[in-house]
C-alpha cells in the first residue's frame, strides 16, 4: 500500500511538474513567471507599478535585433506579444493580400509559413482561421487573422499594419503567449461560431 501510494505520489509530481514546465513562451519569458524574475532576462518588458501596468512600447530582449516584445502584467507576466516584423513573400516583396499560404520548405523566406510549421510541430491547435475568415481580412471586414494552439496560451496573429507617413498597410505577425486564465478566456471569447447549410 505505501509502495502504490509513493507510485501515485511521483505520478502526481511527474504530472504536475510537466504541466509547471511545459507553459509556451519565449525562452526565459514565460507568462506566469513574477515581474522581477522576467525583468532579469528582459529588463523594462513588464513594469511592476501601476499606471501603467505595462510598457505601450515594444522592448529588445536577448540582443535579438529583427524581433521585439511587449509585455503585460503587474506582479506576474500575463501576456507575452512578440512582434515578428512583416510578412513578405519569397522574393522579399510585401503581400498586398493574404494569399493561400502552404507550408513548404525549411528554406521559405516567409516568417509566417516559418513560425506556423513551427507552431505546429510544438503545440495543439485549437483552431485558426477559415478561407473565409481570409477573404473577408482581404477586403477589410476582419481586423486579425488567428490561430490558436495549447487551449489559447498560444496565438499566432496576423494583423494590418500601416507603414509610417503612408496609408499603406503591411501584413504583420505577432506571437502571443498567455497564462493560464487569460488563455482560457481568450479561447472562448475568440472561438469561431460558424453558420452551416442546414441553418439555412
Amino acid at each position: 500500500m505505501k509502495r502504490l501510494f509513493l507510485s501515485f505520489f511521483f505520478l502526481l509530481f511527474t504530472l504536475s511538474s510537466n504541466v509547471v514546465w511545459s507553459n509556451p513562451g519565449f525562452k526565459n519569458l514565460i507568462p506566469g513567471e513574477t515581474t522581477k524574475q522576467i525583468n532579469h532576462f528582459c529588463n523594462s518588458l513588464v513594469y511592476s507599478i501601476t499606471p501603467p501596468l505595462y510598457k505601450n512600447a515594444f522592448v529588445q530582449c536577448y540582443g535579438i535585433d529583427n524581433i521585439k516584445f511587449k509585455g503585460f502584467g503587474k506582479d506576474t507576466l500575463l501576456r507575452l506579444t512578440v512582434d515578428m516584423g512583416p510578412i513578405v513573400a519569397s522574393d522579399g516583396s510585401f503581400f498586398s493580400q493574404l494569399n493561400n499560404l502552404v507550408v513548404s520548405t525549411d528554406n521559405e523566406a516567409n516568417i509566417y509559413l516559418k513560425m506556423k510549421k513551427n507552431l505546429d510541430a510544438k503545440y495543439v491547435l485549437n483552431y485558426e482561421y477559415s478561407e473565409r475568415d481570409r477573404q473577408l481580412f482581404n477586403e477589410g471586414e476582419k481586423e486579425d487573422l488567428l490561430g490558436v494552439y495549447s487551449n489559447g496560451q498560444v496565438v499566432l496573429r496576423i494583423t494590418l499594419k500601416e507603414r509610417d507617413n503612408s496609408y499603406s498597410k503591411d501584413l504583420w505577425l505577432y506571437i502571443e503567449y498567455r497564462d493560464v486564465d487569460l488563455a482560457k478566456s481568450f479561447l472562448e471569447k475568440n472561438r469561431p461560431v460558424t453558420a452551416t447549410l442546414d441553418d439555412f
